[in-house]
């Protein structure tokens, strides 16, 4: 079991520069990189060809500093500009929502909400 969360991280060019230049030097000195491209490539990947930026988003994620692909990406951001990224994670509990970062402006138009719907 668990506990799941819904993650998206969108990057500008230099975060995503960042980030591809992360993943070269994990390929030279992680112990396992192949768990990180494979936790990369697992979540729905947008690309914004215009700016160079780019959206990760993965849904029922365990998203956990334990894990090495998530302290992998949490390591990224901590070297980021706060203007390169915005990280948005909504976890099952009503209460439980993160936003890091400064990427407003994203061409993905990112947001984090929470809503009341009926019908």
């Amino acid at each position: 079991m668990g506990y799941y969360s819904e993650v998206a991280l969108c990057l500008s060019g230099n975060g995503r520069a960042r980030l591809d230049a992360a993943m070269h030097e994990a390929r030279q000195h992680a112990t396992n990189p192949s768990d990180i491209e494979l936790f990369l490539q697992n979540g729905l990947r947008q690309d914004a060809p215009d700016s160079e930026g780019v959206l990760y988003y993965w849904e029922g994620v365990k998203w956990y500093a334990d894990f090495e692909e998530v302290r992998f990406i949490t390591d990224v951001m901590d070297e980021l500009d706060v203007d390169d990224y915005l990280f948005l994670r909504i976890g099952e509990d009503v209460d439980d929502a993160e936003i890091l970062g400064g990427w407003w402006d994203n061409p993905f138009d990112a947001r984090l909400f929470r809503t009341i719907d009926f019908g």
